[in-house]
């Protein structure tokens, strides 16, 4: 298999991944409509928001389970079309109780997709023997962006949610269907007798726990971004509600830019190498934008940005060359813990110590423990790049 070119499986997983994050933009961009149609009070649609973050808990080592039963293929071709088909049913709800079943439903099959999509990654990384896995997250990314887009196209046009989200969905579900049948074809009995395959196996894994953590440390920090680095601009920097959302936008496109290029930064420097200077550069970067003026502290989110934005293909990569996809669903699911818990935590902590910069420290402190872990990730013995680490 070639290292260079962009082969039929390569295109397909990449597209998979980018209307994983073209449906996701498109949904977040639609919660207003969703949450004002049924003139919900912040803290019952916070309920809905619940019913995806469970469902999604439940699906990940569950679709890990299936993944290495049934092969990542076949999960991932059910599950992506699946999540697209489900993507305007939410919108559908006529009560609160009805929408978090819905938005449940959605959470249950975005994060069986999850899954075995990432598990496709890492089968393609080792086929070629190179990394790869940061430019399909980067597809994510740039599907997010597509999707805001889309979404800002519908909305200008007097789009309803249900009409928007419906044939959005049933859009990308055709695409998912066409792309799935060029997925590699893995065969779930390889490695049955592997000691990593089981999830029972997992859970006792110290190297997948120590990957799981780090998985938490850095979701923790992008669910802190998200939430908080506005308003942390604001309070430090004096700027006005529209500049201090900058600092967000310059973390994502930063992050996305980040994972265009990691693919050749980690086959320079190994995955152990780069996962420890991604947590160096997020703990300087988000030291600078705790303490500097507007303009400073805007970059700062951006190499922030830049720190974070290969950890999660990485650790991924490494927990799926150690374990296929039970390993992927027991990092992922500690990493999605982290990135749903992290946010509010910052927000306790801030109310505890009467600062959010100095709440946000603990992030910077996350982002150096990653960086002190980072050895963890050459411990699958499989990656020559990180024999030196």
């Amino acid at each position: 298999m070639s290292t260079r070119t962009w082969d039929a499986p390569r295109l397909a997983i990449a597209t998979i991944f980018l209307l994983d994050g073209l449906t996701f933009g498109v949904w977040v961009a639609h919660l207003p409509l969703v949450k004002g149609g049924l003139h919900l009070s912040d803290l019952a649609f916070s309920a809905a928001l619940a019913g995806m973050v469970g469902g999604a808990f439940v699906a990940q080592p569950l679709a890990g389970a299936l993944a290495t039963r049934y092969g990542s293929r076949q999960i991932t071709r059910v599950a992506s079309v699946a999540a697209c088909l489900t993507l305007g049913i939410p919108a559908l709800a006529p009560s609160l109780p009805a929408l978090v079943a819905c938005t449940a439903l959605l959470g249950l099959v975005r994060g069986a997709t999850e899954v075995p999509m990432n598990a496709q990654a890492t089968l393609y990384e080792l086929r070629a023997g190179a990394p790869r896995m940061s430019t399909f997250h980067a597809a994510f990314s740039l599907g997010g962006f597509l999707g805001a887009g889309v979404a800002a196209l519908l909305l200008r046009a007097g789009s309803g949610a249900v009409a928007s989200l419906a044939g959005v969905g049933a859009g990308c579900a055709l695409v998912s269907a066409v792309v799935g049948r060029h997925l590699l074809h893995d065969d779930p009995t390889a490695h049955a007798d592997r000691p990593h395959a089981s999830l029972g196996a997992v859970a006792r894994d110290g190297v997948l726990l120590a990957l799981g953590v780090l998985a938490f440390c850095g979701l923790v920090g992008e669910g802190a971004m998200a939430d908080w680095s506005a308003l942390l601009l604001e309070r430090t920097t004096g700027a006005a509600p529209a500049a201090a959302a900058l600092g967000y936008a310059a973390f994502s496109v930063a992050m996305t830019l980040g994972r265009a290029t990691g693919d050749a930064l980690i086959a320079r420097l190994g995955r152990a190498h780069t996962l420890r200077a991604s947590g160096l550069l997020a703990a300087a970067g988000l030291g600078v934008a705790l303490v500097a003026p507007y303009a400073a502290a805007v970059t700062g989110c951006a190499v922030v940005g830049l720190g974070y934005a290969n950890l999660v293909p990485i650790l991924f990569s490494a927990s799926g060359r150690r374990a296929g996809g039970a390993g992927i669903a027991a990092v992922s699911t500690m990493g999605y813990f982290g990135f749903v818990v992290g946010p509010p935590v910052i927000g306790a902590l801030s109310q505890l110590f009467g600062s959010l910069p100095l709440a946000l420290v603990v992030v910077a402190l996350f982002a150096l423990a990653i960086a002190a872990g980072a050895p963890v990730v050459a411990r699958d013995g499989r990656d020559s790049t990180d024999a030196r680490a």
